[in-house]
């Protein structure tokens, strides 16, 4: 993966280049034979983020029923099942060093939906990714899933998620009315308090005080 490129505005040859120089490198990885996967990893990985984005968690009225909430507090193993989730933690654990970057890649992917190259690569729908930034930042589920996780991983998602969430209100697209400034200023705050793992938090800050400024 070109990381001079994971953190500015690449072009769509570069985000789609990155993405699949990491699924080479992750085919080459013996950790993954352990999970026998039935395709490459490219293949495997888009059919389940294909998933993952046609199944979003209830994001408004999530408290209304019981039955609900606790769909919603176990809607990733519902979907991607346990060996899958045992085989993104593994992934995550062995390949922190390339995480942002792809991060970064995947967030470049979002922005760019009409590229020939990405959309043979995966089809990422602008609605399923507001959900999900929506379920992250604002539903009760969402929140107790990232308070389990190791703080590189949760703070790296509501980062994305703030950026999406932010991309959903630019374009009129923030059907839920969520109030984005509460989640910009707390990412803030635990960033500057416990943000050490993050090998980019000073350019994340950066980005988040000028989100917080356009929001008040």
């Amino acid at each position: 993966m070109n990381t001079d490129d994971a953190l500015v505005s690449q072009t769509c040859l570069q985000a789609s280049t990155n993405l699949k120089s990491f699924y080479h490198t992750l085919d080459q990885r013996d950790y993954l034979t352990d999970f026998s996967l039935a395709a490459d990893s490219q293949t495997h990985f888009s059919k389940l983020i294909q998933t993952m984005l046609e199944q979003p968690p209830t994001v408004s009225g999530e408290t209304n029923d019981l039955f609900t909430l606790l769909q919603n507090t176990a809607h990733f193993f519902q979907i991607f099942g346990k060996d899958n989730i045992l085989l993104l933690k593994s992934i995550i654990n062995n390949e922190q060093n390339e995480i942002e970057h792809l991060a970064a890649t995947l967030y470049t992917l979002t922005r760019t939906p009409s590229c020939s190259d990405v959309s043979q690569l995966i089809q990422l729908s602008p609605e399923g990714l507001y959900d999900y930034a929506g379920f992250f930042l604002n539903t009760m589920a969402g929140r107790l899933y990232l308070f389990r996780r190791d703080s590189f991983s949760r703070l790296l998602v509501n980062y994305y998620s703030v950026l999406i969430m932010n991309d959903a209100n630019l374009t009129n697209r923030n059907r839920h009315g969520i109030h984005l400034l509460p989640a910009i200023t707390a990412l803030i705050s635990d960033l500057e308090q416990s943000g050490e793992t993050l090998r980019y938090r000073e350019e994340y800050l950066d980005q988040l005080y000028l989100l917080q400024e356009q929001y008040q």
